[in-house]
């Protein structure tokens, strides 16, 4: 099955459109951080490691594509912690779609896998 230039645009750009927001959502923490406390914080320490993950995952490192898995899974525990302690926002349901697609997409089963094989998913043969 041939891969069509539309679907190899289409991944390229979602890639790349993911790891810009993942780089957001950790730039956007400390640019709205009041740092007049002079602090470091546990949310300091989650935003700076998505950026190095995220960083990592751009340059196709395979730890990179781990620790955003696990970043993930700390993401959806502390948005379901919001939840048991009753405050939880409208904001919580897209945190946590953020963070089940970063599960998802950078796991085995998803076909983003195989872009962190030498060859990548578009330079693979075609069968």
């Amino acid at each position: 099955m041939e891969t069509s230039q539309r679907d190899m645009l289409l991944g390229t750009l979602t890639w790349w459109g993911f790891h810009a927001l993942l780089i957001w959502m950790g730039v956007s923490h400390f640019l709205s951080r009041d740092i007049t406390d002079g602090g470091l914080f546990a949310s300091d320490l989650f935003a700076g490691s998505l950026i190095g993950a995220t960083v990592l995952s751009l340059l196709r490192l395979s730890v990179g594509r781990h620790l955003l898995r696990i970043i993930a899974l700390i993401g959806i525990l502390l948005v379901l912690f919001h939840v048991w302690q009753g405050k939880a926002q409208w904001g919580s349901l897209t945190d946590v779609a953020i963070w089940a697609y970063t599960f998802y997409s950078f796991g085995p089963s998803s076909w983003r896998h195989s872009l962190y094989t030498p060859l990548g998913v578009f330079g693979k043969l075609k069968t």
